[in-house]
């Protein structure tokens, strides 16, 4: 039931929602009276009900967090367009509906609504459905369904945001083209489907989308958009009778109409082996082997699910230690997609060396007739369960979460609770069904081979209980200096354990750069007790997760758990933790994944623009290194250097352990004391730097491109503030939200480049990066190369207005409710909870500051904003990677220009 592809206005994300069909006329009339027509379930905390205009609602309580999430759904996409096949219609009109001009309000004025509520809303189109959505604080329902209704029922669709919009759909397409995933999944779709609309990308075919008209859009939308084909979704902090009270109110007049049938062609059967070969700028092949099979309701879905996790799921599956810890691929995983409107797909992908495919898919196909030949082991089938399981649970505790899952599970089948039944469902499978999924699907002759290859390598063309509320953390100090912070949260069955040391590039230097990633990556591959097949195994049987991570600041290792798994995880993760190994074997296999990894980060705009504006900004601070590390001292890191390195920074003094979720604080203590006694105490001062001299002229790097590559990326930054700045620090996300937007875009950046008729840039931001050390205030762009000039001008023009403290009163306010409401939407997960305790302990900040910050943001003032600005947007230091920097004339004199 995996999900592929979706098209968000601001910003690509693969999440294909999986729901039905139809047509129709949307007007709206004149304000009749609304009421419920009839009720599908009515319960204390959960209600669907149909209006009398068709329209379906879907009321769920969730009181985890004062919040509600607030999505409205269209049976509209890709696969639906009719004579606009392969034009991307619903897409481009996603993007003219979300924030639209009505008779009642302005562009204008929609965003100054959206910000008041803390401006969390977003769009997205995929194959079969448009969503509309705007998370915010309970005070705000109203408010956040009547936006919805308005712009949805009657938009006014000027001719200068068509203009805008279809400018910036322009650029996406153009985006794409550098994509090597999303150009990998345009492939699979036009080889698996040679009569069905999905062949057809969500964002269409430029050539087609060209030729699109505004009347084009409106005459769409009036046949689409009518409330027999929409359905309106309210979950978090609610009352019921009041919410259902709002939707008839909101959406009254809005007219029921006529919907005609679509008939979807049906795909013919594939009878012999498609391949599909495509060659891009990427470091490594990817590899898709697909399978067509079955649509959502098939009884053969619960089996086919399972098998997939079967082969990939976790470091203990099939596929994971026969193909990818082999040495055969870079990666590996697999899934079962199954959508709603026809036969779905059964896909194995992989990331590897070019010369080993045939190898690698010869080694896959040994194990699927492994598969097809014998019956797995009861343990696996029962991992496999336990995974399903606990993703379920996994993906159930937000507000937004939940909003979406059980509208994505009405649109689809009829039932707001078909996950439920799923995975009661897939509860029932047996090992002879896994077994018959793979010999009735996954046969040589229906198989599609699709790769994407490097450009100079050779072709591979041969062949519901009631909820308690949780309470405050506790800290708790060991003998050992171990910080740990226990918070009991009854609301989910869910545990999450984490554990924080200093580390990352922080306390890496030339010859250690990458050190930190490799012992974050190797810990849980080995311990004196245990394998890292036993570590895999432990968390994969039981439906966890368990990794290790590096960052800027911070090596940190983070687990999530069933809470009867609790007790025993822990004393793994313990083990993990304290009593590594660093295997020589596991260190050869992750050498390549991360050397890989390092040779990814040009290959895409963003993270090659930041890994070079880090590394001439910083000067001597070790930030200006990535946090992958260097491929000298990858190729020849030893397992000692990695254990010294380790052991340097992984202590009692300098950690914090958070544990937060369903636990008994007593146990979990004692738990805690025992597990964690012998991590060491001895500690290692932490790195420090030396004061870089104030720039007084500004600095532009240049990174020329090849002429092929089609999107220019700009970065400016400032030097900036510490972590434990906490002062300045929430002043300054208040002038970043008012510049750029509070995680989402939206603020002066967005509306001078692509607000109005402007559509300069298909993506910009603003962002403070605080460290240990002193890190830098940013604002980053990605445009056309021709146009990074005028960007850069426009930019420095909103840095100039802020320099002048040219804020308003209400621009300050709705940037504090963005950040406060924003906090609140990121933080209803144990998981989240646990990382900002425990990171706010570690840096000096205390474990509550979160829980104080909604307090210290409502009290940043103009004056202050004013102040932050004057100190910190100084002088510039300018990054640009563009095919063309023959073209950058931006007033500063280059101070050194690269190539590839």
């Amino acid at each position: 039931m995996k999900t592929w592809g979706s098209i968000r206005t601001t910003r690509l994300a693969l999440a294909a929602v999986l729901i039905g069909l139809g047509t129709g006329v949307s007007l709206r009339g004149e304000n009749l009276p609304l009421v419920e027509s009839h009720r599908i379930v009515d319960r204390s905390d959960e209600r669907v009900s149909v209006l009398s205009n068709g329209l379906t609602v879907i009321l769920k309580t969730h009181r985890t967090a004062p919040v509600v999430s607030a999505q409205l759904y269209c049976r509209t996409g890709s696969v639906y367009e009719q004579e606009y096949l392969g034009g991307g219609v619903s897409h481009l009109l996603e993007h003219l509906l979300h924030g639209s001009a009505t008779p009642t309000r302005s562009e204008a004025e929609s965003r100054e609504i959206l910000n008041a509520l803390g401006g969390n809303t977003n769009a997205y189109t995929s194959m079969d459905v448009t969503c509309y959505y705007i998370n915010s604080g309970r005070e705000h329902l109203e408010q956040a369904v009547n936006l919805l209704a308005d712009w949805i029922t009657h938009p006014a669709f000027p001719q200068d945001a068509f203009d805008r919009e279809w400018a910036v759909v322009q650029r996406e397409l153009e985006r794409d083209l550098d994509d090597a995933n999303r150009q990998m999944f345009y492939l699979m779709l036009e080889t698996m489907y040679r009569e069905h609309p999905a062949r057809y990308p969500i964002i269409g075919h430029q050539p087609i989308v060209q030729t699109l008209t505004k009347e084009d859009i409106v005459g769409y939308y009036h046949r689409t958009y009518v409330p027999d084909n929409m359905l309106l979704c309210l979950v978090g902090d609610i009352d019921l009778d009041e919410t259902i009270a709002v939707a008839c109110r909101e959406f009254a007049g809005f007219a029921r109409r006529r919907m005609p049938t679509i008939t979807l062609p049906i795909e013919p059967e594939m009878v012999t082996p498609r391949r599909a070969e495509k060659r891009m700028k990427v470091n490594a092949a990817m590899l898709q082997l697909c399978w067509p099979t079955i649509p959502l309701t098939h009884p053969d879905l619960y089996a086919l699910d399972l098998l997939s996790y079967v082969l990939t799921e976790g470091e203990s599956s099939r596929l994971a230690r026969t193909i990818r810890d082999a040495g055969l691929t870079y990666t590996i995983d697999s899934m079962s997609w199954t959508p709603a409107w026809g036969p779905g797909v059964f896909g194995i992908s992989a990331r590897l060396d070019p010369g080993r495919i045939e190898t690698a898919v010869a080694a896959i196909h040994e194990q699927i007739e492994e598969l097809q030949r014998t019956t797995i082991s009861p343990e696996e089938l029962e991992k496999a369960k336990r995974q399903k399981a606990a993703e379920h649970v996994f993906a159930s505790q937000t507000a937004e979460s939940i909003a979406t899952m059980m509208g994505r599970d009405y649109l689809a089948t009829g039932d707001a609770h078909f996950s439920q039944a799923y995975v009661a469902n897939i509860q029932k499978v047996t090992a002879e069904e896994l077994r018959s999924m793979a010999v009735r699907y996954l046969v040589p002759q229906r198989q599609a081979t699709i790769t994407i290859l490097p450009e100079d390598s050779p072709s591979t063309a041969a062949e519901g209980p009631a909820e308690t509320e949780a309470t405050s953390a506790r800290k708790i100090v060991l003998d050992n200096g171990l910080r740990c912070l226990i918070r009991p949260d009854p609301t989910s069955p869910v545990v999450a354990i984490q554990m924080f040391s200093f580390g990352g590039i922080l306390c890496e230097d030339e010859t250690t750069n990458g050190l930190s990633n490799l012992a974050a990556l190797l810990a849980p591959r080995g311990t004196n007790t245990r394998t890292a097949q036993e570590i895999a195994d432990f968390f994969d049987s039981r439906g966890g997760t368990l990794t290790g991570a590096s960052g800027n600041n911070t090596l940190y290792f983070r687990a999530e758990v069933l809470k009867e798994d609790f007790g025993p995880a822990l004393e793994v993760f313990a083990d993990v933790v304290g009593d590594p190994t660093f295997p020589e074997e596991e260190l050869r296999q992750y050498r390549l994944r991360v050397l890989d990894a390092i040779r990814r980060i040009d290959e895409q705009w963003r993270s090659e623009l930041f890994a070079f504006f880090d590394r001439h900004f910083y000067g001597d601070s070790p930030y200006r290194f990535h946090m992958f590390g260097s491929e000298a001292v990858i190729e020849a890191a030893s397992r000692e250097q990695i254990a010294d390195f380790y052991r340097r920074w992984v202590n009692g003094p300098q950690s914090v352990l958070a544990v937060f979720g369903d636990v008994q604080p007593a146990e979990a203590e004692a738990l805690v004391r025992k597990w964690f006694a012998d991590l060491s105490a001895e500690t290692a001062p932490l790195p420090t730097a030396a004061d870089q001299p104030a720039r007084t002229v500004p600095e532009l790097y240049v990174k020329a491109k090849s002429p092929d590559r089609r999107a220019a990326g700009l970065q400016i930054g400032f030097t900036g503030m510490t972590i434990d700045n906490a002062a300045d620090r929430v002043v300054m996300d208040v002038l970043d939200t008012i510049i750029s937007g509070y995680r989402f875009p939206t603020g002066w950046l967005h509306e001078s480049l692509r607000g109005g008729d402007r559509s300069f840039v298909y993506e910009v931001h603003a962002v403070n990066r605080p460290g240990v050390l002193p890190g830098y205030f940013g604002i980053y762009a990605a445009c056309h190369p021709e146009q990074v000039n005028e960007v850069y001008g426009i930019i420095t023009e909103q840095l100039d207005k802020a320099r002048a403290g040219q804020f308003t009163e209400e621009e300050l306010e709705q940037a504090k409710t963005m950040i406060v409401t924003t906090e609140l939407m990121e933080n209803q997960t144990n998981s989240n909870r646990a990382m900002q305790a425990a990171l706010n302990e570690l840096y000096g900040l205390g474990y509550d500051y979160q829980d104080r910050l909604a307090e210290r943001v409502r009290a940043v003032t103009m004056e202050q904003v004013r102040r932050i600005a004057e100190r910190y947007l100084t002088v510039p230091v300018v990054a640009v990677v563009t095919p063309e920097p023959d073209r950058i004339d931006i007033g500063i004199k280059p101070t050194v220009t690269e190539s590839d």
